[in-house]
């Protein structure tokens, strides 16, 4: 559950990551070009996924420890993005193939 958690804030932030003019992605697939063009729709949807993971954590820790759970997670993967996004060290085979696996290893020790 947690593994699905960090998912849906790594690809909500990184939508709003890609909304900045600041950022350089020269290499963007379609479905994200697609994004950028509609500001407004992709902002909402990134907001619903926050708002989707927070509620989960809340759901599952209690409010105060859902709420401080969400700020760090969101920042860890806030970090990340701007961090290791520009050295093109992430793409979506290896995000992929990190979330198969540690949701394996989630589902096998838990």
């Amino acid at each position: 559950m947690y593994t699905t958690i960090v998912l849906l804030l790594f690809v909500a932030f990184l939508l709003l990551y890609n909304l900045s003019k600041k950022s350089k992605w020269e290499t963007k697939t379609d479905w994200v070009v697609k994004m950028a063009s509609q500001p407004v729709l992709t902002r909402v949807i990134s907001f619903s996924m926050m708002l989707i993971s927070c509620l989960i954590l809340i759901c599952i820790n209690g409010l105060a420890s859902g709420i401080f759970g969400f700020i760090v997670i969101l920042m860890a993967m806030g970090s990340l993005i701007v961090l290791l996004f520009p050295f093109h060290y992430l793409s979506t085979k290896h995000v992929v193939i990190l979330y198969v696996l540690f949701a394996g290893l989630e589902l096998f020790i838990f």
